[in-house]
C-alpha cells in the first residue's frame, strides 16, 4: 500500500514511525492472504484531524457527537484502496488508557482502518466481529514482537560497539574515536493550507457514504 499523509490535526505525527507500520501491515495481511497482490499497490489516504474537526465529521458521517480515533471511506478511484481520517489526540488518550506506546497505539489503529476498508465490518455481527479482531490482534502482535526483538538486536550491538569504543581509548589514549551519524531525512507531510477545501473534497468526491469506526462499546484491551 501506499501512504499519503495529510496532517491537519495540528499535532506533530511521527512519520517514520507511521510509514513503516503501514509498510509492515501490508507485509503481514499478504502473507495471511488477507490483502491482494492487486490491492498492494493501491494509495491509501491518511488524513489527520484535530479532535473538533474529526467531531464534525463524526456526526456528519454517523450522527456521533464526538471525535473519534479512526473512521474509514471506502474510494470510487480505482487506484485507490480508501481513505482513513484519524485524530491523534483521540489515539494518544487511547494509548494510555491500552498501555501501549503512542507508536503502538497508531499501528493498532491503522491496521484497524485497513482491514475496514479491505471489507472487514465488526459492527455487522459477533460474527464478523470475532473474525476481524482475531486477524487484527494477531497480526499486531506479530509486527509488535518483530519491533521488540529489533530493539533488543540494536540495543545488544550499540552496547557492545561501547564496549570496544572504551577499550580501544585505554589502548591509544592519544587517537580521537570519530562517530559519523547518518541522520535520516523525514518525509514531510503534504501542506496544511486549504484545509477544509481538502477534506471537503477527499470526503465528497473520492468517498462512498459508507463509514465505519473503530470505536465500539466493548472495545479489547491491549496490553
Amino acid at each position: 500500500m501506499k501512504p499519503m499523509i495529510i496532517n491537519d490535526s495540528g499535532m506533530e505525527l511521527p512519520e517514520e514511525a507511521l510509514l513503516k507500520w503501514v509498510k509492515d501491515i501490508t507485509m503481514e495481511l499478504l502473507k495471511k492472504k488477507v490483502l491482494s497482490i492487486e490491492k498492494k499497490g493501491k494509495e491509501v489516504g491518511l488524513v489527520f484531524l484535530n479532535e473538533n474537526d474529526a467531531k464534525k465529521l463524526n456526526w456528519n458521517y454517523r450522527c456521533k457527537d464526538y471525535p473519534t480515533d479512526i473512521l474509514s471511506f471506502d474510494s470510487e478511484d480505482p487506484d485507490s484502496l480508501g481513505e482513513l481520517v484519524l485524530c491523534p489526540q483521540v489515539i494518544s488518550r487511547q494509548a494510555a488508557e491500552h498501555g501501549l506506546s503512542s507508536e503502538d497505539e497508531f499501528g493498532y489503529t491503522l491496521l484497524h482502518g485497513v482491514l475496514h476498508l479491505l471489507g472487514y465490518d465488526h459492527e455487522q455481527s459477533k460474527e464478523n466481529e470475532t473474525l476481524m479482531m482475531g486477524i487484527q490482534d494477531d497480526v499486531f502482535e506479530i509486527i509488535r514482537s518483530s519491533k521488540k526483538n529489533i530493539k533488543t538486536i540494536e540495543k545488544t550491538s550499540k552496547k557492545s560497539d561501547s564496549d570496544n569504543v572504551n577499550v580501544e581509548a585505554k589502548r591509544t589514549p592519544k587517537v580521537n574515536v570519530n562517530i559519523k551519524v547518518n541522520t535520516k531525512l523525514k518525509l514531510k507531510s503534504v501542506a496544511k493550507s486549504k484545509k477544509n477545501e481538502k477534506l471537503n473534497s477527499k470526503v465528497q468526491s473520492k468517498t462512498k457514504t459508507k463509514v465505519k469506526s473503530k470505536s465500539k462499546p466493548n472495545k479489547k484491551k491491549r496490553t
